[in-house]
């Protein structure tokens, strides 16, 4: 009785345990609860931004006397991401990792969300940190202009020689806080924090073969994560050319299916950028049912991913059946943003038709190659000359 008593006990305590691992609770307080325009906030909003780049409102909780609870189910396999906390106007929001545990978070005022503290989880803890720095540096620079107030004035200060010697105090604190920011990130690279940071404050600023770098020096635990995959895209399209592996993509096909680039290694990926306009083009449109001819008889070495780079979507489809384009190894999918879309930005693509040729490893051999010279290459790959070898190879 007593061990079937203890073994209840276990089990009940494995099922709390497993059930509180997918659950972020945060709990927030707010001591001046007045927003800019005067009012008091009254509700808060938990949103994530979806793939699209839009904000997705995910929970709702009431502000009571400074204080608001959200309690979200973390879905299954989802990494730490940052979502925000909305509701306090003009933009404003708090950011806050959520991942399993309880976060904790701090606002001085409603009006100035932004400058908010969130710890209690590893990721957001880490966070903490990394805006310590930041309000440091800041603080570094308030206090050096206040002293220069003191003994010159406030006129000097305005003047153009006033102006300079501020411009160049917030340039040395900025190198001295960016040197600072990189060791951090380093000794804490295996934090989701750590790629997203790096790609939007710091990249930049960075050469070609420093972001590379920095980009290696990340941990391996995060090369799943989607800030380091974000990240590792930006570093390699920052360095984009022929031998160098390409960003890796990720479309929509049309029959609804989600792909991404490194899903064809081991094949040859003729990547064609394109829009319904060419489709008017015949000699290209026929060198492309050439070479789809060639691709039915090498599925297992060839494949054709067409990206249309354009709005209309249905002008897309009309082209795209009209032209009898598509079947066995051939993809197709619509970039509605078109030239604006994240793909479109990874590649530099800047005009339509292009095509972009990859080797089995991910690798380009060219970059811009008209579609008779990539059906002559391709033929030609096939018969065993792999006359590119040299350019790609390591």
């Amino acid at each position: 009785m007593l061990h079937r008593f203890i073994s209840t006990i276990i089990l009940a305590f494995t099922c709390m345990v497993a059930g509180a691992q997918g659950v972020c609770t945060i709990n927030g307080n707010i001591q001046d609860c007045s927003l800019n325009n005067g009012e008091k906030i009254k509700k808060v909003f938990l949103t994530r931004t979806n793939e699209s780049g839009q904000a997705v409102e995910v929970a709702t909780a009431k502000v009571k006397k400074g204080k608001y609870t959200f309690k979200y189910n973390i879905a299954q396999d989802e990494p730490a991401l940052l979502y925000n906390i909305t509701g306090f106007g003009e933009g404003k929001s708090i950011e806050v990792f959520v991942e399993p545990g309880e976060v904790v978070i701090e606002t001085e005022s409603a009006a100035c969300p932004e400058n908010s503290i969130a710890t209690g989880t590893p990721a957001n803890d880490t966070y903490a940190q990394y805006k310590a720095i930041l309000f440091e540096r800041a603080k570094e620079v308030a206090d050096a202009v206040a002293i220069l107030e003191k003994e010159r004035g406030k006129e000097w200060l305005e003047n153009p020689e006033g102006k300079r010697e501020v411009k160049r105090i917030e340039a040395k604190e900025g190198i001295r806080t960016e040197s600072q920011i990189l060791r951090f990130l380093i000794d804490h690279n295996a934090s989701p924090m750590t790629p997203y940071v790096v790609e939007h404050v710091l990249l930049p600023k960075l050469t070609a073969a420093y972001a590379q770098q920095i980009d290696k020096a990340i941990s391996t635990t995060l090369h799943t994560h989607p800030y380091y995959l974000s990240l590792h895209n930006k570093v390699l399209a920052s360095d984009m050319k022929v031998g160098n592996e390409l960003p890796d993509i990720t479309f929509a096909t049309m029959n609804g299916e989600t792909a991404r680039l490194s899903d064809f290694r081991g094949k040859y990926v003729v990547l064609n950028f394109w829009a319904s306009d060419c489709s008017k083009s015949a000699d290209m449109i026929a060198e492309l049912q050439h070479l789809q001819s060639i691709v039915k008889e090498n599925l297992d070495k060839v494949v054709i991913v067409s990206i249309a780079l354009q709005s209309d979507t249905e002008a897309w489809r009309t082209a795209v059946s009209g032209n009898n384009a598509g079947g066995e190894g051939w993809l197709h999918a619509c970039e509605a943003l078109a030239f604006e879309s994240s793909v479109a930005k990874l590649y530099k693509i800047e005009k339509t038709p292009r095509i972009v040729l990859v080797e089995p490893e991910g690798r380009a051999v060219s970059l811009d190659m008209d579609i008779d010279e990539v059906v002559m290459r391709i033929e030609q790959i096939l018969s065993g000359d792999l006359y590119y070898f040299d350019q790609v190879k390591e």
